[in-house]
């Protein structure tokens, strides 16, 4: 390798930390130089890619050197393209990602990042039930039309937590080897919750996803698996306009109001949520392999715990007392990430207060700018 060669590699990865409110992540992305070198010109294609996770997941291949494909509907899609400009990222009209024809999507694409899911309550329990499920074996159906072997699909914790979330309060230890049950006649019963319709979903998509990948072991699949995800909102893309925009931060913006009720204590800061989606892309070649599953979970908050915290860091948001907020129902569980850690060279996760913070202050900006 000449001297200028190992000069301009050594700047090209000092870029991997990501900016947030003055504050530095280093080893957000912690590629190798020769993953760099492989992959400098390798064309990802990301679904869902104005969406929370999947807005850091963009921002976090561009700075490790990949390009981005971009997924959107109809006008959105066109938008995209005539507003947002990045080097190396570029916007592909998908109308349906359950049946679309993906053909021209994919043209050049050297694996895919299934970011994109139903949110929760926006649709009907079946819609929902099946958009999960349906659009991940169609976008795994896809890759082998195209020749793709490598696809990282986002799943989630409640996977193994169960659609209410019970097990979560038992003070047990789960791992990503570990499964919960749902089923569509149990999310479809009355009265059943939005989130609970979400998370059975999200737990039958990925079940179906690993009975594919047995039936078709030239894939090369992956899933991550994000606890409650929290934190600052992309700068590739304008800001949430409403609070049903606001997407898994609205959990923070409502207990910045007022009492919730609690909802599972385990977090993660969606810049983490995002860097394993990206390392999964390093990890090596195992076509066929099953339940590769990666946990990203930053850690346990109860409310009553972010509030007391908010009182110091945030004293303005005049929240009503921790002890007017209602207590955990358990023991917490705990969540056993070591496998993410190990396996994908992950580091140390972004504490759990400072995701608050960061939720907290994206938010504030986001409301203010309603006004």
């Amino acid at each position: 390798m000449s001297k200028t060669t190992a000069n301009s590699l050594r700047i090209l990865t000092s870029f991997a930390g990501i900016k947030c409110k003055q504050k530095t992540f280093p080893g957000t992305i912690k590629s190798s130089t020769q993953s760099y070198i492989k992959m400098s010109k390798g064309l990802i294609l990301v679904t869902g890619v104005t969406g929370l996770i999947a807005g850091h997941v963009v921002d976090q291949l561009l700075t490790a050197g990949y390009r981005v494909r971009g997924t959107a509907r109809g006008a959105k899609a066109k938008k995209l393209t005539e507003t947002v400009k990045r080097p190396g990222l570029e916007f592909s009209q998908v109308d349906d990602l359950i049946d679309g024809d993906l053909t021209e999507a994919l043209k050049g694409v050297s694996a895919i990042i299934h970011v994109a899911s139903p949110t929760p309550g926006r649709a009907s329990v079946q819609h929902t039930l099946n958009s999960a499920k349906e659009g991940t074996l169609h976008i795994l159906r896809e890759a082998l039309k195209a020749g793709i072997e490598r696809v990282v699909v986002t799943s989630t914790i409640g996977t193994f937590l169960a659609p209410d979330f019970g097990p979560a309060f038992t003070g047990q230890t789960f791992t990503s080897k570990d499964w919960s049950h749902a089923s569509e006649e149990e999310a479809k019963e009355p009265g059943r919750s939005p989130f609970y319709v979400y998370l059975s979903s999200k737990y039958l998509a990925e079940r179906a996803l690993w009975e594919f990948v047995k039936a078709h072991p030239q894939l090369d699949v992956v899933t991550i698996l994000p606890s409650y995800v929290f934190g600052p909102y992309a700068e590739t893309y304008p800001r949430p306009i409403t609070k049903e925009n606001l997407g898994t931060n609205e959990v923070v913006y409502g207990i910045m109001k007022g009492p919730q009720i609690q909802a599972i204590p385990f977090v993660v800061h969606v810049h983490d949520a995002a860097k394993a989606h990206v390392l999964a892309l390093d990890l090596p070649r195992n076509p066929g392999a099953l339940e590769r599953r990666y946990i990203v979970n930053g850690g346990n908050i109860t409310w009553r715990e972010a509030i007391d915290h908010l009182k110091i860091t945030h004293p303005e948001l005049n929240t009503p007392p921790s002890s007017e907020y209602p207590d955990i129902p358990g023991p917490p569980s705990v969540i056993d990430a070591s496998d993410t850690i190990t396996d994908l060279k992950f580091g140390k996760f972004i504490d759990v207060k400072q995701t608050i913070d960061d939720a907290v202050v994206a938010l504030q900006e986001v409301e203010g700018s309603w006004s």
